[in-house]
Formats: C-alpha cells, sequence, structure tokens
C-alpha cells in the first residue's frame, strides 16, 4: 500500500456569516469595566490592658511614659515590677529657633531718616547731675543708732492642755491599753467585805479571784477618754447553826457588763448581775428568801446588802481609774 501524508485542509468559510475574531483582543475601557467595592477603612485597634491583655473601655494610662494603658490599678501594680525598666518619660520636641533676617534686608537702611529738630534748649534738672560739684561742707560719717528691742510679755495660753502623746499633736485618735492594769485595780479594790447577818446566821465573802474584760485609755479631739468593760465572780457561804449543829451553803454572784457608763449621771448602764445558789435547797423557805434579800440580786442594790459592799468599791474604782492618766 502506498501511504499518504496527512494534509492540513482549511476548512471553507462558512457561508452567510460573519468573522468577529478581529475583536477578541480589544479590551475594555475603563468606563465598561465593573466596579470595585470600595475598601473598608482599618478599624483602630482597641486598647488593651498591658499586664491581662484585656479590651478596656476606659483604659488608665501610665503616668510616666503616657504609652501603656491597664484596665484597673491592681493591673498597674501587678506590671509595674516589668514595665518600669522601660518606662522614660517622653522626651520634649525642641522648639525650633526663630527664622533669622536676611543680612541684606537688616543692612538694608531706611528709606527715609528723619530728623527731629528740637529749638527747646530746657532739658530740666535730671538731665544736669553731671555737673554736680563737691560743697565745701564737711563730710558727715554714718553713725549706726541702736535700736532698743521691746521685751514683749508672754501671753498665757488661756486653753486648757491637750492629753495625749507628744507626736499627737494635732489631737487625732490615739489609744493606750491599760486593760492590765484595771483588771489589777479592780481584784484589788474587791480584796474584803463585812460580814452580813440574816436568818439566824452569818453571810460572808471571799476576795475575788479574778477579772475579764478590756480597758482603754483613748485620746479624743485632745480628750482622753477612760472605757472599759469588766466582770467578775463574788463567792460567798452563809453559815447558820440547827439540830444538827453549824451547817453551810455556798454560791456566787456573777457581775458582767460593768462599763465606764454604770455610775455615769443620766445614764442606764446597769450591768447584769446572776446570783447562783445551788445549795439553797438545804435551808428552808423562809431562811432561803431571808438569805437572798441580805445578799441582793438586783441593781441598784438595796442598802446593807453584800451587793452593795461590792457596787460601793466598785464606784470607788472607777472614780479612781477616771483620775489616772
Amino acid at each position: 500500500m502506498t501511504g499518504y501524508a496527512p494534509q492540513n485542509v482549511e476548512s471553507p468559510p462558512k457561508k452567510g456569516g460573519i468573522d468577529y475574531s478581529k475583536f477578541d483582543k480589544i479590551e475594555d475601557s475603563d468606563d465598561e469595566k465593573p466596579e470595585k467595592a470600595p475598601e473598608k477603612p482599618a478599624e483602630a485597634e482597641k486598647p488593651h490592658c498591658h499586664n491581662c491583655h484585656k479590651d478596656v473601655q476606659k483604659p488608665l494610662r501610665c503616668g510616666v511614659c503616657k504609652k501603656v494603658s491597664y484596665c484597673s490599678p491592681a493591673c498597674q501594680k501587678d506590671d509595674w515590677s516589668f514595665h518600669k525598666r522601660v518606662c522614660k518619660k517622653p522626651e520634649e520636641k525642641a522648639k525650633a529657633a526663630p527664622k533669622k533676617a536676611p543680612a541684606s534686608e537688616a543692612k538694608r537702611p531706611a528709606k527715609e531718616d528723619r530728623v527731629v529738630d528740637n529749638d527747646d534748649d530746657d532739658v530740666g534738672t535730671w538731665y544736669r547731675h553731671r555737673e554736680w560739684k563737691p560743697t565745701e561742707e564737711p563730710k558727715k560719717e554714718f553713725k549706726p543708732v541702736q535700736v532698743e528691742a521691746k521685751v514683749e510679755a508672754p501671753t498665757e495660753d488661756s486653753s486648757p492642755a491637750k492629753a495625749g502623746s507628744a507626736w499627737n499633736a494635732a489631737g487625732t485618735w490615739e489609744e493606750k491599753d491599760v486593760t492590765e492594769f484595771a483588771q489589777k485595780g479592780l481584784r484589788e479594790a474587791l480584796k474584803s467585805f463585812a460580814d452580813v447577818e440574816a436568818a439566824g446566821g452569818v453571810l460572808s465573802a471571799s476576795p475575788v479571784e479574778a477579772v475579764e474584760g478590756e480597758a482603754s485609755k483613748p485620746v479624743i479631739r485632745g480628750k482622753m477618754r477612760h472605757i472599759f468593760d469588766l466582770n467578775f465572780q463574788v463567792k460567798f457561804e452563809f453559815k447558820w447553826m440547827d439540830s444538827s449543829g453549824q451547817r453551810k451553803a455556798e454560791g456566787k454572784i456573777a457581775i458582767s457588763d460593768f462599763t465606764n457608763d454604770t455610775f455615769a449621771e443620766g445614764v442606764l448602764a446597769e450591768p447584769n448581775v446572776d446570783l447562783s445558789f445551788r445549795e439553797a435547797r438545804l435551808l428552808e423557805v423562809s431562811r432561803r428568801q431571808a438569805v437572798e434579800a441580805a445578799l441582793g440580786n438586783s441593781w441598784p442594790p438595796k442598802p446593807g446588802t453584800l451587793l452593795a459592799q461590792v457596787g460601793e468599791q466598785m464606784k470607788s474604782w472607777s472614780q479612781d481609774f477616771e483620775k489616772a492618766t
């Protein structure tokens, strides 16, 4: 077989058609191009805390460099140990030097030089100070005159001396704890009590062993106050004779809320009085009532009772405590 080489056969032009291939490389004009969407402006960076990196609405800026911001004073305090290494006060911009006029303008003479002719020859006396001549009068030497100092009489300060320490000249709040001093003083004041006869027997009390509470001497507006709140117990015993011989019953009186207002005039600050007489069952009803009346279980106590003696010693100690400085 005889081989035939392939040949490019051009297709015949289409009949009745228009060739638009010459317009393929034509570019569109700027007016015909599609409009591009406008670019959105970049959003401003929101301020954030330099320590915890949280966004803040009202930032607190550093008072030195004015660059970093914080959300709270606590964050600023925590970050200061690190920020102080780079914190610097911003440098002030140097002021621009005033422009100098060109040398040609500085040396340029004035266009019109006017000469003022003053025909008045009288220039006054102020101008003739150079015409002064020394007189023949002898020169007077300066002699200092001693001035006698007036000694003012010391004025007496009518205002009372302010209490308190030397450093507290303004008379502000100052408090001194005197709890131990008050407890010891009240314990010594309640050492002895007189016996009280009641219901055919004798009622006696032992010295107070312990005092509890607090006491202080504050200085308020330059005046010293005496404040205390104490409590203690008074133990007692009642002895009497019956058919079986001598007998006794013990008990105690607990006094609490003894304050500096207990004996103040016009102030109702009664202490709490609690009578504990557990062995009262050993007494007949009439004798027990007589013993309780001799003890005194209410405030203010009736005269002649054991509680009245305790109250008198409490009042005496309270007055001495207020006098002590």
